[in-house]
Protein backbone atom coordinates (compact mmCIF):
# COMPACT_ATOMS: atom_id res chain seq x y z
CA UNK A 1 0.00 0.00 0.00
CA UNK A 2 1.17 3.50 -0.83
CA UNK A 3 1.38 6.24 1.79
CA UNK A 4 -1.20 8.91 1.06
CA UNK A 5 -2.03 11.47 3.73
CA UNK A 6 -5.59 12.72 3.56
CA UNK A 7 -6.53 16.16 4.85
CA UNK A 8 -10.13 15.53 5.96
CA UNK A 9 -12.71 18.10 7.00
CA UNK A 10 -14.15 17.57 10.47
CA UNK A 11 -17.28 19.78 10.62
CA UNK A 12 -18.75 21.83 12.14
CA UNK A 13 -16.21 24.53 11.34
CA UNK A 14 -15.54 27.78 13.16
CA UNK A 15 -15.71 31.27 11.65
CA UNK A 16 -14.10 30.51 8.32
CA UNK A 17 -11.95 32.93 6.35
CA UNK A 18 -13.23 31.72 2.99
CA UNK A 19 -10.76 33.73 0.95
CA UNK A 20 -7.80 32.16 2.78
CA UNK A 21 -9.35 28.69 2.60
CA UNK A 22 -10.10 29.13 -1.10
CA UNK A 23 -6.49 30.05 -1.83
CA UNK A 24 -5.23 26.96 -0.01
CA UNK A 25 -7.67 24.67 -1.80
CA UNK A 26 -7.22 26.27 -5.22
CA UNK A 27 -10.92 27.07 -5.51
CA UNK A 28 -12.99 30.22 -5.89
CA UNK A 29 -14.70 31.58 -2.79
CA UNK A 30 -18.21 30.51 -3.82
CA UNK A 31 -17.14 26.91 -4.42
CA UNK A 32 -15.23 26.89 -1.15
CA UNK A 33 -18.35 28.00 0.75
CA UNK A 34 -20.35 25.18 -0.82
CA UNK A 35 -17.66 22.59 -0.11
CA UNK A 36 -17.15 23.60 3.52
CA UNK A 37 -20.92 23.69 4.01
CA UNK A 38 -21.07 19.90 3.51
CA UNK A 39 -22.17 18.51 6.89
CA UNK A 40 -20.17 15.27 6.85
CA UNK A 41 -16.38 14.77 6.81
CA UNK A 42 -14.81 14.57 3.37
CA UNK A 43 -11.35 14.62 1.87
CA UNK A 44 -10.09 18.12 1.03
CA UNK A 45 -6.53 17.33 -0.04
CA UNK A 46 -4.24 14.34 -0.61
CA UNK A 47 -0.50 14.91 -0.32
CA UNK A 48 2.81 13.68 0.98
CA UNK A 49 3.59 14.35 4.68
CA UNK A 50 5.13 17.84 4.53
CA UNK A 51 2.49 19.45 2.26
CA UNK A 52 -0.29 17.74 4.21
CA UNK A 53 0.85 19.35 7.45
CA UNK A 54 1.24 22.72 5.76
CA UNK A 55 -2.21 22.53 4.15
CA UNK A 56 -3.88 21.35 7.36
CA UNK A 57 -2.21 24.10 9.41
CA UNK A 58 -3.27 26.78 6.94
CA UNK A 59 -6.85 25.54 6.84
CA UNK A 60 -6.98 25.36 10.62
CA UNK A 61 -5.77 28.96 10.84
CA UNK A 62 -8.52 29.90 8.37
CA UNK A 63 -11.13 28.44 10.74
CA UNK A 64 -11.61 25.08 9.00
CA UNK A 65 -11.70 22.04 11.28
CA UNK A 66 -9.47 19.42 9.66
CA UNK A 67 -7.58 16.26 10.58
CA UNK A 68 -4.74 14.56 8.73
CA UNK A 69 -5.11 10.79 8.46
CA UNK A 70 -3.09 8.11 6.71
CA UNK A 71 -5.15 6.50 3.97
CA UNK A 72 -3.83 3.10 5.04
CA UNK A 73 -5.82 3.43 8.28
CA UNK A 74 -9.01 3.19 6.22
CA UNK A 75 -7.89 -0.06 4.61
CA UNK A 76 -7.05 -1.71 7.92
CA UNK A 77 -10.58 -1.36 9.32
CA UNK A 78 -12.84 -4.42 9.35
CA UNK A 79 -15.89 -4.82 7.14
CA UNK A 80 -19.22 -4.73 8.92
CA UNK A 81 -21.11 -7.85 9.98
CA UNK A 82 -24.84 -7.48 9.62
CA UNK A 83 -27.07 -7.90 12.68
CA UNK A 84 -30.25 -9.93 12.26
CA UNK A 85 -31.84 -8.95 15.59
CA UNK A 86 -30.99 -6.79 18.59
CA UNK A 87 -32.24 -5.95 22.07
CA UNK A 88 -31.09 -3.38 24.61
CA UNK A 89 -30.65 -5.53 27.68
CA UNK A 90 -30.01 -4.50 31.26
CA UNK A 91 -26.23 -4.18 30.92
CA UNK A 92 -25.45 -4.80 27.26
CA UNK A 93 -26.68 -4.51 23.70
CA UNK A 94 -27.59 -8.06 22.73
CA UNK A 95 -27.38 -8.91 19.04
CA UNK A 96 -27.68 -11.99 16.90
CA UNK A 97 -25.30 -12.62 14.00
CA UNK A 98 -25.03 -15.41 11.48
CA UNK A 99 -22.63 -17.25 13.80
CA UNK A 100 -24.65 -16.75 16.98
CA UNK A 101 -25.43 -14.21 19.71
CA UNK A 102 -23.11 -11.50 21.01
CA UNK A 103 -23.40 -9.02 23.88
CA UNK A 104 -21.71 -5.60 23.79
CA UNK A 105 -21.44 -4.18 27.34
CA UNK A 106 -22.61 -0.60 27.72
CA UNK A 107 -19.27 0.29 29.30
CA UNK A 108 -17.47 -0.48 26.02
CA UNK A 109 -15.39 2.25 24.39
CA UNK A 110 -17.53 2.20 21.27
CA UNK A 111 -17.87 4.39 18.20
CA UNK A 112 -21.19 4.46 16.36
CA UNK A 113 -21.65 5.93 12.88
CA UNK A 114 -25.21 6.63 11.73
CA UNK A 115 -25.99 7.06 8.05
CA UNK A 116 -29.34 7.77 6.41
CA UNK A 117 -30.47 9.05 2.99
CA UNK A 118 -32.66 12.18 2.94
CA UNK A 119 -36.45 11.63 3.07
CA UNK A 120 -36.90 12.25 -0.66
CA UNK A 121 -34.34 9.63 -1.65
CA UNK A 122 -35.78 6.37 -2.94
CA UNK A 123 -33.97 3.14 -3.62
CA UNK A 124 -35.01 -0.52 -3.64
CA UNK A 125 -34.87 -2.08 -0.19
CA UNK A 126 -33.15 -5.48 -0.35
CA UNK A 127 -34.94 -8.38 1.30
CA UNK A 128 -33.53 -9.30 4.71
CA UNK A 129 -33.00 -13.00 3.84
CA UNK A 130 -30.80 -11.93 0.93
CA UNK A 131 -28.70 -9.66 3.14
CA UNK A 132 -27.95 -11.93 6.11
CA UNK A 133 -25.48 -14.27 4.35
CA UNK A 134 -23.47 -11.41 2.82
CA UNK A 135 -20.11 -10.23 4.11
CA UNK A 136 -17.40 -7.74 3.18
CA UNK A 137 -17.71 -5.79 -0.03
CA UNK A 138 -20.84 -7.72 -1.04
CA UNK A 139 -22.62 -6.50 2.08
CA UNK A 140 -21.47 -2.90 1.58
CA UNK A 141 -22.78 -3.05 -1.98
CA UNK A 142 -26.17 -4.43 -0.94
CA UNK A 143 -26.86 -1.82 1.75
CA UNK A 144 -25.25 1.19 0.07
CA UNK A 145 -28.52 3.15 -0.26
CA UNK A 146 -30.12 2.10 3.03
CA UNK A 147 -30.08 3.67 6.48
CA UNK A 148 -28.13 2.07 9.29
CA UNK A 149 -25.67 2.27 12.15
CA UNK A 150 -22.14 0.89 12.32
CA UNK A 151 -20.93 0.06 15.82
CA UNK A 152 -17.14 -0.22 16.25
CA UNK A 153 -15.87 -1.65 19.54
CA UNK A 154 -12.94 -3.66 20.93
CA UNK A 155 -13.42 -7.40 21.34
CA UNK A 156 -10.82 -9.96 22.33
CA UNK A 157 -7.94 -7.67 21.43
CA UNK A 158 -9.29 -6.73 17.99
CA UNK A 159 -11.67 -4.20 16.51
CA UNK A 160 -15.17 -5.50 15.82
CA UNK A 161 -17.71 -3.78 13.59
CA UNK A 162 -21.41 -4.58 13.49
CA UNK A 163 -23.99 -3.07 11.13
CA UNK A 164 -27.61 -2.55 12.16
CA UNK A 165 -29.43 -1.87 8.88
CA UNK A 166 -32.93 -0.50 8.41
CA UNK A 167 -35.38 -3.20 7.39
CA UNK A 168 -32.80 -5.95 7.93
CA UNK A 169 -32.30 -6.01 11.70
CA UNK A 170 -35.34 -6.54 13.91
CA UNK A 171 -35.81 -5.61 17.56
CA UNK A 172 -36.30 -8.61 19.81
CA UNK A 173 -36.42 -6.71 23.08
CA UNK A 174 -39.26 -5.24 25.14
CA UNK A 175 -38.02 -1.64 25.04
CA UNK A 176 -40.68 -0.36 22.63
CA UNK A 177 -38.67 -0.50 19.41
CA UNK A 178 -40.34 -3.66 18.13
CA UNK A 179 -43.47 -1.86 16.94
CA UNK A 180 -41.67 1.03 15.28
CA UNK A 181 -41.46 1.50 11.54
CA UNK A 182 -38.06 0.64 9.98
CA UNK A 183 -37.12 4.34 9.77
CA UNK A 184 -38.24 5.09 13.31
CA UNK A 185 -36.49 1.97 14.60
CA UNK A 186 -33.08 3.06 13.30
CA UNK A 187 -33.56 6.54 14.77
CA UNK A 188 -34.51 4.98 18.11
CA UNK A 189 -31.44 2.73 17.99
CA UNK A 190 -29.25 5.84 17.66
CA UNK A 191 -31.01 7.49 20.61
CA UNK A 192 -30.57 4.35 22.72
CA UNK A 193 -26.87 4.12 21.85
CA UNK A 194 -26.39 7.71 23.03
CA UNK A 195 -28.34 7.04 26.20
CA UNK A 196 -26.90 3.67 27.17
CA UNK A 197 -23.24 3.81 26.08
CA UNK A 198 -21.66 6.53 28.28
CA UNK A 199 -18.22 6.19 26.65
CA UNK A 200 -19.46 5.99 23.06
CA UNK A 201 -18.74 8.51 20.32
CA UNK A 202 -21.92 8.65 18.21
CA UNK A 203 -21.39 10.34 14.84
CA UNK A 204 -24.60 11.40 13.06
CA UNK A 205 -23.08 13.61 10.36
CA UNK A 206 -24.03 11.20 7.56
CA UNK A 207 -27.71 11.65 8.42
CA UNK A 208 -29.66 13.02 5.43
CA UNK A 209 -26.56 12.94 3.22
CA UNK A 210 -27.67 11.84 -0.24
CA UNK A 211 -25.62 8.79 -1.25
CA UNK A 212 -23.96 9.04 -4.64
CA UNK A 213 -23.27 6.12 -6.89
CA UNK A 214 -19.72 4.96 -7.43
CA UNK A 215 -18.21 5.93 -10.75
CA UNK A 216 -15.88 4.05 -13.05
CA UNK A 217 -13.68 5.33 -15.84
CA UNK A 218 -15.47 5.18 -19.15
CA UNK A 219 -18.87 5.72 -17.55
CA UNK A 220 -20.47 8.83 -19.10
CA UNK A 221 -21.66 9.86 -15.62
CA UNK A 222 -18.12 9.90 -14.20
CA UNK A 223 -17.58 13.24 -12.47
CA UNK A 224 -14.62 15.09 -13.95
CA UNK A 225 -15.41 18.43 -12.27
CA UNK A 226 -12.06 19.32 -10.70
CA UNK A 227 -13.69 22.12 -8.68
CA UNK A 228 -15.11 19.45 -6.42
CA UNK A 229 -11.58 18.32 -5.55
CA UNK A 230 -11.75 15.06 -3.62
CA UNK A 231 -15.51 14.89 -3.04
CA UNK A 232 -17.01 11.41 -3.29
CA UNK A 233 -17.47 10.30 -6.91
CA UNK A 234 -14.77 12.51 -8.39
CA UNK A 235 -11.87 11.32 -10.48
CA UNK A 236 -9.38 12.88 -8.05
CA UNK A 237 -10.70 10.97 -5.04
CA UNK A 238 -10.88 7.69 -6.91
CA UNK A 239 -7.29 8.04 -8.12
CA UNK A 240 -6.04 8.98 -4.64
CA UNK A 241 -7.80 6.10 -2.89
CA UNK A 242 -6.83 3.59 -5.57
CA UNK A 243 -3.21 4.64 -5.01
CA UNK A 244 -3.57 3.54 -1.38
CA UNK A 245 -5.43 0.32 -2.20
CA UNK A 246 -7.74 -0.86 -5.00
CA UNK A 247 -10.12 -1.88 -2.24
CA UNK A 248 -10.56 1.74 -1.17
CA UNK A 249 -11.21 2.99 -4.69
CA UNK A 250 -14.39 0.95 -5.01
CA UNK A 251 -16.10 1.66 -1.67
CA UNK A 252 -19.72 2.89 -1.63
CA UNK A 253 -20.12 6.36 -0.13
CA UNK A 254 -21.59 5.33 3.23
CA UNK A 255 -18.94 2.63 3.60
CA UNK A 256 -16.17 5.16 3.02
CA UNK A 257 -17.91 7.73 5.21
CA UNK A 258 -18.22 5.27 8.08
CA UNK A 259 -14.54 4.40 7.91
CA UNK A 260 -13.51 8.06 7.81
CA UNK A 261 -15.79 8.89 10.76
CA UNK A 262 -14.27 6.08 12.84
CA UNK A 263 -10.68 7.12 12.07
CA UNK A 264 -11.53 10.72 12.98
CA UNK A 265 -13.03 9.57 16.29
CA UNK A 266 -9.90 7.53 17.01
CA UNK A 267 -7.74 10.57 16.22
CA UNK A 268 -9.77 12.75 18.62
CA UNK A 269 -9.37 10.19 21.38
CA UNK A 270 -5.62 9.96 20.81
CA UNK A 271 -5.32 13.75 20.89
CA UNK A 272 -7.25 13.96 24.18
CA UNK A 273 -5.14 11.26 25.78
CA UNK A 274 -1.91 13.00 24.78
CA UNK A 275 -2.84 16.25 26.52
Amino acid sequence: MQTQLLVVSDPPHRDVDYEAAAELLGLDVRTTRLKLGFPAPEVLAVTDPAPATETATGLHEAGVSVTVIDGRELVELPWGRVVSSYAFGESALEVRLSDGPLAIPYESEATAVYWKPPPDFTAPTPAAPEIHPLTGADLAEAIQFQAGVDLFFPREGALERLSIVRGVATCSGPEGLAGASPTEAIELVVAELVRRFPHADVDTRLENVRPRRRFTMGDESFDLDMRKLFSYGTLLLRQALMAVSPELGDLPQYELGSRVAYVLARARTAAQQSR
